[in-house]
């Protein structure tokens, strides 16, 4: 049997505010802001889809009292990073 490390669909790469790619994982601290303008931020469960325009991020938002599940044409366009640090957690959107 062949051990698999990693399953591909456990990531995703997405295209950064300033045109860099950056890949985001299951498990990651995130922030994107919504189409309505709401700010976001949480640590990811679970990447759904299987094509570009059809994924959605289940993630534990910050206050940590319920599961969110949002479709990435319902976010921003270059708004989902990774918050890599508590420094960039505390940060307001520029």
């Amino acid at each position: 049997m062949v051990e698999i490390m990693k399953v591909p669909y456990e990531s995703i790469e997405v295209k950064t505010s300033t045109d860099e790619l950056q890949t985001i994982s299951e498990g990651d601290r995130i922030r994107f802001i919504t189409e309505n303008g709401e700010l976001k931020k949480g640590n990811i469960t679970k990447l759904k889809g299987t094509k570009p325009e059809k994924v959605e991020i289940e993630f534990i938002p910050s206050d940590g009292k319920h599961k969110e599940t949002w479709s990435v044409v319902e976010m921003q366009e270059g708004s989902l990073r990774l918050i890599e640090d508590d420094s960039e957690d505390d940060k307001e959107e520029e």
